[in-house]
């Protein structure tokens, strides 16, 4: 009798976790599938073929706090047939915050709090550190920035490493063979640097406050 009892005890007690795992996970989930489908927090490890750009469902804005995994051949493809600096931003559906690894990092209306590690990466607005074996094409950056080929932005600060480094209104250090900017406040380490106010081989300057 005290055997079956406990048994009864264990099972409700398993059975009552249970519901309140449920209810939390409809909130926030521990783990979670790329893309996004039906969930709008995830707190732990996002792992899939990322797209929620592509397959938005017309939901709320999504978030993802923790490890994101991704493969996004959709991203890559982009990047192969078509120049994704001319994409706009429509607004954010994505905010990762935390660590994203991936095929080609982000589609264009995404945004990253952390450290980026892809083959290609591009986006809203990232603060943090990216190093993109091709490159990082984003709308703001705000940290250090590292591209095999190339870093664009409109606008950021923080540091920019690459082949070829473009953003059109920034404040601090750009190394590469070629710099550009058209609005800067900083240093410019290169074969050719252009800024607002000059050009120049090998170091370029700027140290007065940008254009408005």
């Amino acid at each position: 009798m005290k055997t079956k009892l406990l048994l009864i005890f264990i099972f409700s007690s398993l059975f009552l976790f249970a519901q309140d795992s449920i209810k939390y996970t409809e909130e926030a989930r521990l783990i979670a599938f790329t893309p996004l489908h039906k969930i709008d927090k995830v707190n732990g490890i996002a792992i899939g073929i990322g797209m929620d750009e592509i397959i938005r469902n017309n939901v709320s804005k999504k978030t993802i706090n923790g490890l994101n995994i991704d493969i996004n051949l959709i991203g890559f493809l982009l990047f192969c047939f078509y120049d994704t600096s001319k994409i706009v931003n429509s607004g954010d559906v994505l905010q990762q915050n935390g660590i994203n690894i991936s095929l080609a990092g982000f589609l264009r209306n995404n945004s990253h709090n952390g450290i980026n590690v892809s083959l290609y990466n591009y986006g809203n607005k990232m603060n943090g550190v990216s190093v993109a074996v091709i490159g990082n094409v984003v709308e703001e950056i705000n940290g250090v920035y590292i591209g095999g080929m190339s870093n664009y932005a409109e606008k950021g600060r923080g540091v920019t490493i690459g082949v070829f480094n473009e953003v059109k209104e920034f404040k601090g250090l750009q190394i590469g063979i070629r710099n550009k900017s058209d609005n800067m406040k900083g240093i410019q380490i290169g074969l050719w640097n252009v800024n607002g106010k000059r050009k120049l081989p090998i170091i370029n300057w700027n140290f007065k406050n940008l254009k408005s």
